[in-house]
């Protein structure tokens, strides 16, 4: 990657500097130039005269830096030794700026020779000119003065000269070959930016498109290309705004695409939503400029500029934050672009020469630089997927080696699935571990697992699941010589035929494994196959050893749930143990602070439970506990969770309902309390005072909402129970 990068760097620098020299067929004139600054309306007669001051300034260099302003006219006065007539045709070339209006003026009369705009559309033969093409009069001969005037309304360099014609194409051949390639590279990568973008909608090719996209419309702006456009050529009458606005518009995407070329969101995240802001906040005030904003066109010019600086400060950084190795590239194509960016400064102040490459380097650099943003990741990920192909691929696995990678998943499988389950789920979830199993190591057609009052349930598992309706069928068909053959205890292969949903079947070869359930119930494991295709003794073997470690599995864990559950359970009253029931508690309300939904907790204390346990010790309590515990059990909401609290009361969590809802449920409880018939020997009747608490919404410690729900239970009770109180 590294040699790749330097070969195109090398290419591109020897593309800009082997640019052929031009020759001029004859020796340019040199000019004596001199400029003076007029209000609109000034005639050459008035400078002439002298009634328009201060007159003219000399000038020692072939161009000057103007500052063009509405209501303001700029006048060069040059002079120069044309050769003989018979010679070339001169033409007065001028470097292309935004000028609303080029005239140059012969004495004695001031008329006007030659013309030009930089709005006006292009010749159809050059439709990319570098410069303005002013030829002077074939008479012209000897000791020469004319005038140039200029109308504009921003800033920018004057640079002239006198070239004959031959020399005057030669050059605009070259610059139109440059601005070709550089326009070219831009087109082509906004082309495979799509390409890219549907290849991988992640790539951020899309932000690099539209950079790419952006970048040529600001080039086509301020080069004055824009208007060779026929659809865009109605945007010469907004002047030259529009090339500054285009030049702003450019920036915002550049931000954009570098923000996904550097992976910001990973080297800095923080700084994401800036340089989203930024990037965006650019592209706004760009299109809020071309559809008629009301900066004047110095100010967006000044926009324009400020706008780039900073999108090139933000983009360097970001890029420096990268740690990969091809940031590299990007980052010193975007500083040499603003090294260009300087030159093309300098060359405007007359103090390099104004060379193609000054002028214009800074556009296929830039250029480059978003074609880096495409090309880099790109090659980078298709050489990481070559690479990939490339490795050796691992030797197929023996049949022998299948089995047991086979078993060992299914039996990880198994533990997985079977350690987070509900006692409800367990048998569910190995029966479907078993399939699954057995699919990868035993060629079949269709699988079911049928299990007929197991644990008082009848279960049927089919895989795959469009194949079920098939299997009750059969079950309603053949159920006797399927529970006859599970009865057997030996795996066991039949061909068998049967009416399915869609008619009468061709026979099958079925093989059934039995399942150990107790009686009266049976099952067994079905495996479908082609009539034509037997079952080997190890497939067999394979698919009851398979279905043991299912249910053995299956069993292990119902029986460590009922271990647990046991162990949860105050064995006096059939509700939790209070430390299960803090645990539940606890997590209750850290998914009732994730959801941001309600969380109330009832404290219930019977209030004769401390005369009971007076009158005949734990015993007389407990008695009078377990009738309460069974019928807030089958009063509570679904869902709700009922534990022990303290020696004389329950808690109750509910899920779902705030202080009000909480207070009207525990009403209720209150109410069903005293319906409660109980045996008089226990006690004359049984009543409840509850304490209600809601959980606030970050609470995260069960400690203060028990110790405010418990409060209030007291309170309930010191009033005189069998009342509630929150």
């Amino acid at each position: 990657m590294r040699y790749l990068l330097a070969f195109l760097m090398a290419s591109l620098l020897a593309w800009l500097l082997a640019a052929p020299a031009v020759a001029a067929a004859e020796p340019a004139p040199r000019l004596d130039l001199a400029v003076m600054e007029t209000p609109v309306g000034t005639t050459l007669d008035d400078i002439l005269t002298g009634r328009a001051q201060p007159g003219f300034t000399p000038l020692l260099t072939p161009g000057f830096p103007f500052a063009a302003r509405d209501g303001r006219d700029i006048w060069v006065r040059i002079r120069t030794e044309l050769p003989a007539s018979g010679g070339p045709n001169w033409q007065l070339v001028v470097v292309r700026s935004p000028l609303d209006r080029l005239q140059l003026k012969l004495l004695p009369d001031g008329r006007v020779v030659a013309e030009d705009s930089f709005f006006h559309a292009n010749d159809e033969a050059n439709p990319w000119p570098a410069s303005f093409q002013l030829p002077l009069p074939a008479e012209l001969a000897g000791t020469t003065e004319f005038y140039l005037h200029l109308q504009g309304k921003v800033n920018g360099g004057l640079h002239l000269r006198l070239q004959d014609p031959a020399t005057a194409r030669a050059q605009e051949d070259l610059a139109r070959s440059f601005f070709r390639y550089t326009y070219g590279l831009l087109l082509l990568v906004a082309g495979l930016s799509l390409f890219r973008h549907v290849e991988d909608t992640r790539s951020g090719a899309a932000a690099v498109g539209g950079a790419a996209v952006g970048i040529w419309l600001a080039l086509l702006g301020i080069n004055g290309h824009l208007y060779s456009l026929p659809e865009l050529s109605l945007l010469a009458e907004r002047g030259a705004t529009v090339p500054q606005a285009l030049l702003l518009l450019c920036a915002g995407p550049l931000v954009l695409a570098t923000r996904y070329y550097s992976g910001l969101g990973k080297a800095a995240p923080g700084l994401v939503p800036w340089a989203r802001g930024l990037g965006w906040g650019l592209v706004l005030l760009a299109f809020w400029g071309l559809l008629g904003g009301m900066l004047s066109p110095l100010q967006m010019q000044w926009t324009a500029w400020v706008g780039n600086g900073l999108a090139l400060a933000a983009c360097l950084l970001m890029l420096l934050l990268d740690s990969r190795s091809y940031r590299w590239a990007p980052l010193l194509t975007l500083l040499a672009t603003a090294v260009a960016v300087v030159v093309r400064v300098l060359a405007d102040h007359q103090v390099l020469p104004a060379t193609l490459l000054n002028l214009y380097g800074w556009q296929p650099l830039l250029a480059v630089t978003v074609a880096l943003y495409l090309a880099l990741p790109w090659i980078r990920a298709r050489l990481q997927r070559w690479a990939m192909r490339k490795r050796v691929e691992p030797a197929e696995p023996s049949a022998a080696e299948k089995i047991a990678l086979a078993r060992e998943r299914l039996l990880e499988s198994l533990q997985a699935g079977l350690k987070s389950a509900a006692d409800g789920d367990l048998k569910w979830i190995a029966f479907r571990r078993l399939l699954d199993g057995l699919r990868p190591v035993l060629s079949q057609t269709s699988a079911a697992v049928v299990a007929m009052h197991f644990h008082g349930e009848d279960l049927v598992q089919v895989e795959p699941p469009e194949a079920e309706g098939r299997y009750r069928e059969l079950l309603a068909q053949r159920s006797t010589l399927l529970k006859n053959l599970s009865r057997l205890r030996a795996p066991q292969q039949i061909g068998i035929d049967f009416d399915g949903p869609d008619g009468p079947l061709e026979q099958v070869q079925l093989a059934v494994i039995p399942l150990p359930i107790p009686k009266p119930g049976w099952g067994a494991l079905l495996v479908e196959r082609e009539a034509d295709v037997t079952y080997s003794d190890a497939e067999l073997a394979l698919c009851a050893e398979f279905a043991a470690m299912a249910i053995l599995a299956g069993e292990e864990a119902a029986g460590a749930v009922n271990e647990q559950k046991v162990a949860d359970t105050d064995p006096a009253t059939g509700v939790l143990r209070t430390e299960a029931m803090l645990q539940r508690l606890d997590k209750a309300m850290e998914n009732a602070r994730l959801k941001q939904a309600p969380l109330s907790v009832l404290c219930l204390q019977l209030d004769q439970a401390a005369a009971m346990r007076e009158s005949g010790g734990e015993e007389a309590a407990a008695a009078g506990l377990r009738p309460m515990a069974e019928l807030l059990l089958e009063t509570m909401d679904h869902g709700d969770l009922l534990g022990r609290a303290g020696p004389d009361g329950f808690l109750l969590v509910s899920s779902g309902k705030r202080l009000l809802q909480a207070r009207e449920y525990a009403e209720r409880l209150r109410a069903a309390a005293n319906r409660l018939r109980i045996d008089p020997r226990i006690a004359p009747s049984l009543s409840l005072s509850v304490g209600v608490a809601q959980a606030g919404s970050d609470e995260r410690s069960p400690a203060g909402i028990l110790e405010r729900a418990t409060r209030a239970a007291q309170i309930a009770t010191k009033n005189g129970g069998n009342q509630i109180f929150s």
